[in-house]
């Protein structure tokens, strides 16, 4: 749980907000926020931290001296800002955060050392062996997965994970050492937690976020590919950031349609499509960018209207449809965390 500190700053961020982006909770707000602190690639990180869990943890540094609570906020004090420095010196930092959307990479790592260890088992004809405990769901695609391969399936495999351990490599040899020592097959069990941990040098809790990067990186290298492997995973890869409702929401946008128009012949109420548009200027800002769906009036009189940085605004509904005009407030918040300069400033020219 240590790592957490590293998700905080000395400036307040909401708790829940930084609590979503690690359970992969796709709302609007969290997207939004989570632009602005910098959390994108944490994004499912952390698919399985329970609430209780991280309530506790933040109790504990608030008493250590690390954290300052007010409410729904949270930030560091000096002592844990020095804390968190620390810490990222000391340990792995995440490296492949930019892929955290092609997959759920727990499910990903379940699936593809099951699949090894089967066709490792059949490559010494040994039908009696203990599967990994993974889901029922998953054993099912390996399974299916592995009766449609030719005979040539470990000479295939082999060929393709080299490749793939050759790039890894390359990126970080350790990275590499943990995937090969993490297998299971025929009379091979892989390192334990411990064993890792000092043969590669770090700390335990450093080879989660190990784990995480190397899988990450698995996803990327097989993403649109072909082969043994691929046809693995391919099911578990994302062919974009969005979901997929949202990129056809994005898609007809893009075709010209208006947000009303979308609205009536998707069956989506309208302000389920404002927030698709929302998450794809947060996501995807090459697909949808905000100056083409904000008016020019409504730029002008938000800068009239609210003093100081976009980020900092607090919404006052001033028309008799206060769900368009927070569409409109929220496109510019998200243009304004998105231009802040090396300076600190925003598209306003004001201080963050």
């Amino acid at each position: 749980m240590s790592y957490l500190l590293t998700l905080f700053d000395k400036t307040p961020r909401r708790i829940r907000v930084v609590e979503g982006i690690l359970q992969a909770k796709r709302t609007v707000t969290n997207l939004f926020w989570g632009q602005c602190y910098g959390l994108l690639p944490y994004l499912g990180a952390d698919r399985h931290l329970k609430r209780a869990t991280y309530d506790t943890w933040l109790q504990s540094q608030a008493a250590k001296g690390n954290l300052l609570i007010d409410q729904q906020m949270a930030w560091l004090t000096p002592q844990g800002l020095s804390v968190k420095q620390a810490w990222q010196t000391e340990h792995y930092q995440p490296q492949f955060g930019q892929w955290t959307w092609l997959a759920n990479w727990q499910q990903l790592a379940n699936r593809v050392l099951l699949a090894l260890q089967l066709v490792s088992e059949y490559q010494h004809h040994n039908r009696r062996f203990a599967p990994l405990p993974v889901s029922f769901k998953d054993k099912v695609a390996v399974r299916q997965w592995f009766l449609q391969q030719s005979s040539l399936i470990g000479q295939e495999l082999l060929k393709e994970l080299t490749s793939y351990l050759t790039a890894l490599e390359k990126a970080d040899p350790r990275l590499a050492d943990l995937f090969v020592f993490q297998l299971i097959g025929h009379e091979t069990a892989g390192w334990t937690e411990a064993e890792a941990a000092r043969r590669l040098a770090v700390a335990r809790q450093d080879l989660f976020w190990m784990e995480r990067d190397m899988w990450l990186f698995l996803a990327h290298s097989l993403w649109q590919q072909t082969g043994t492997l691929a046809a693995l995973v391919q099911p578990l890869l994302a062919p974009s950031p969005l979901p997929k409702s949202v990129q056809t929401t994005v898609e007809a946008w893009q075709r010209g349609y208006s947000l009303a128009e979308i609205s009536r012949f998707r069956h989506l109420k309208i302000g389920t499509v404002r927030e698709h548009l929302l998450q794809a200027t947060i996501l995807v800002p090459e697909q949808v960018p905000v100056m083409k769906v904000l008016p020019p009036q409504i730029v002008a009189r938000f800068a009239e209207q609210y003093q100081g940085s976009a980020l900092t605004w607090q919404f006052q509904a001033q028309t008799n449809d206060p769900g368009l005009e927070f569409f409109y407030f929220r496109l510019l918040q998200i243009k304004a965390a998105q231009t802040v300069g090396k300076e600190g400033e925003d598209e306003f020219g004001s201080h963050r």
